[in-house]
């Protein structure tokens, strides 16, 4: 499928949002802090975006923004345990997963400090340089990977790849919700390969002038609702045919997200607006009223001026035969 110009300025539009006026990213890292990205990554599943950044917030707020895994460990030691240490800490008793007897997300943190202190990991340079090229996933995974899918309810993967991704690790791994962003809006019907969607990634980092892990960042974690678009912003609504320059912008995108004028597009419609509301409903006696059928056994004619397809189907019990 061939990269379009409607599907380069889409992604753009969508990861600007994510981006300040500089070109930096307001998407959810923490290249200081080894602790941090363990209690994102494994908090995020399952969890309201609020709620993982009051888990953060309130570790930082006792302990500081630059601690690495092994302080995170004395945390919990110092406070006497995995269950006080949610308690009292970050406040948060959520189990690791839906089933009764389910051990506390506090618990599976305290055991990824330890498997981090088995590997000689403590900062966020280490876990990189352990990592490495290796993939993150598959037979071939590298062994913290597999150690870390190894702890309770993470055998899915997602919370290691979200630890990467926290971590600022080059690792992108396109997995069936990142294939699912990539919808409509881009034109991608059927739906785009891996190669496509690095293609149209790398494209749109050059187009807004970042790195490709910028955009692969801010990808993956819309596609996982750790980031949590504007919903009052507005849709980029583009022509399905558009030439491959990219020098023309619609009339209202300044091509920087600014959200004091996001009201004012001139070409934009939302499907609340009046003219697309639907009719208020009706009560069933109003609609029996304005229903006409034949008599039983014969069937409505259809109109001169409507094709044979839109004739209605014949009334149940009519002619024996159901309507679909």
């Amino acid at each position: 499928m061939e990269i379009r110009t409607r599907s380069i300025r889409s992604l753009a539009y969508r990861c600007e949002e994510f981006l300040d006026e500089n070109g930096k990213p307001r998407s959810i890292s923490y290249p200081n802090s080894l602790a941090l990205c363990i209690l994102d990554a494994l908090f995020m599943t399952g969890s309201h975006p609020t709620a993982i950044d009051n888990v953060v917030g309130r570790y930082t707020a006792r302990h500081g923004g630059t601690d690495g895994a092994k302080s995170l460990r004395y945390s919990i030691a110092a406070a006497g345990g995995s269950e006080k240490w949610a308690h009292e800490v970050i406040c948060n008793l959520k189990p690791a997963h839906t089933q009764p007897g389910a051990m506390l997300r506090a618990e599976v943190v305290d055991r990824a400090t330890r498997l981090m202190a088995d590997h000689g990991i403590d900062t966020v340079d280490d876990l990189l340089a352990a990592v490495g090229d290796e993939p993150s996933t598959g037979r071939h995974a590298n062994e913290v990977a597999r150690a870390w899918r190894e702890l309770p309810s993470q055998k899915s993967g997602i919370s290691w790849r979200a630890l990467l991704m926290v971590a600022g690790s080059d690792h992108f791994e396109i997995d069936h919700r990142v294939r699912g962003f990539f919808g409509w809006p881009f034109g991608s019907y059927p739906r785009m390969t891996d190669d496509e969607v690095l293609e149209l990634i790398s494209a749109t980092a050059d187009y807004l002038d970042v790195d490709d892990r910028v955009v692969k960042q801010i990808v993956w974690q819309i596609s996982h609702r750790r980031l949590r678009p504007d919903p009052k912003r507005k849709e980029l609504v583009l022509p399905y045919f558009l030439d491959d320059a990219l020098d023309e912008e619609p009339d209202w995108w300044s091509g920087t997200y600014d959200p004091e004028v996001r009201h004012e597009a001139d070409e934009w419609a939302s499907i609340f607006e009046p003219e697309y509301s639907t009719a208020p409903f009706e009560s069933e006696e109003a609609l029996e009223s304005q229903r006409t059928f034949e008599p039983k056994g014969e069937l409505a004619p259809a109109d001169e001026d409507e094709p044979d397809w839109a004739a209605p189907y014949p009334l149940p019990g009519t002619t024996g035969a159901a309507p679909f």
